[in-house]
C-alpha cells in the first residue's frame, strides 16, 4: 500500500470519494494509453522502464541514462537542451525500506531533481519520479491540469488543483514560475493516495498486467500511486477528445 494521504481538506476528501464511486477506475486504468503501451500488450514500455529504473532507485541512485529514457518514452522535444549529472543521489531508501519522509514531504525528492536538471519541466519531472518510485509517485500531465486544475476545460465539480497550463504554440505545458508549483505537487501526490487507500479499501482490484507482478513491481490488486495516475490520464484524455 502506499503512504496513506495528508493534508487532504474534508471539501476534497468528499470530492474525491464522489468522484471514485461514480467512475469506473478498472476500465479508465484498462483504457491507459500512451504511443505503444496499453493494457493488451502488458504496459511493455512502461514495464521495461520500471524495471530498469526501479534497480537503480533501490541503491538511492539515479542515472544520466534514466532520465533520459523517460523524457524519450515520454516524447519530449529538444531533448538535447537538458542538463543533468552523471549519476544523482535520491534518498527513497533507509535500511532497505521506504524513506519515511517521502510520506510527509513529498517534495523533498522533486526540490533534489529540480536543483539538479536543467530544462526539464514540473510534468517531466514528475514523471521521473513516477518511474523511480511508482508505488508513491504518479505524474502530473498537463491533460490532467487542464481537466482538474486551472485549466480551460476544468470544471467546479473537479477543481482538485490550483496549477495552470499554458499553451503558447508549440504545446501545453505546466510553468514552473506559478505560485502553486511545487507545492500542489505534493497534493497530487495526497489525492493519489487518497484514491489508492480508498479503491484498495473497496476492494475494487487493479488489473496490473502478469509482467508486473512477475518482475515483483506490484502486489496483486493493490492500486498503487502511479497506476491511479494511469486511470486519471484517461480520464483527462476522454474530457479533452
Amino acid at each position: 500500500m502506499p503512504f496513506a494521504p495528508t493534508n487532504i481538506s474534508v471539501y476534497l476528501k468528499s470530492d474525491l470519494e464522489n468522484f471514485a464511486k461514480n467512475h469506473d477506475f478498472i476500465a479508465l486504468y484498462k483504457e491507459y494509453c500512451w504511443g505503444t503501451d496499453s493494457w493488451q500488450n502488458g504496459f511493455l514500455n512502461i514495464l521495461r522502464l520500471e524495471i530498469e529504473i526501479s534497480k537503480t532507485a533501490k541503491n538511492n541512485l539515479l542515472r544520466k541514462e534514466n532520465i533520459f529514457s523517460v523524457v524519450r518514452w515520454g516524447n519530449l522535444r529538444n531533448i538535447q537542451r537538458i542538463k543533468c549529472p552523471e549519476t544523482l543521489v535520491l534518498p527513497l531508501y533507509e535500511n532497505a525500506h521506504l524513506n519515511e519522509e517521502i510520506a510527509e514531504n513529498p517534495l523533498k525528492l522533486l526540490s533534489i531533481l529540480q536543483e539538479n536538471i536543467e530544462r526539464l519541466g514540473p510534468t517531466y519531472l514528475s514523471k521521473v519520479l513516477r518511474f523511480a518510485l511508482p508505488s508513491e509517485f504518479g505524474a502530473i500531465d498537463t491533460r490532467i491540469i487542464r481537466v482538474v486544475g486551472n485549466g480551460d476545460l476544468s470544471s467546479k465539480q473537479q477543481n482538485w488543483l490550483s496549477l495552470k497550463v499554458r499553451n503558447d504554440g508549440y504545446g501545453w505545458y505546466i510553468p514552473k514560475n506559478q505560485p502553486a508549483w511545487p507545492q500542489e505537487y505534493s497534493k497530487w501526490i495526497n489525492i493519489l493516495r487518497f484514491f489508492a487507500y480508498f479503491l484498495n479499501n473497496s476492494g475494487i482490484l487493479c488489473p496490473h498486467p502478469e509482467g508486473f507482478l512477475r518482475n515483483d513491481l506490484r502486489k496483486r490488486d493493490i492500486w498503487m500511486c502511479a497506476d491511479v495516475e494511469m486511470a486519471l490520464f484517461s480520464y483527462a484524455s476522454k474530457q479533452i477528445v
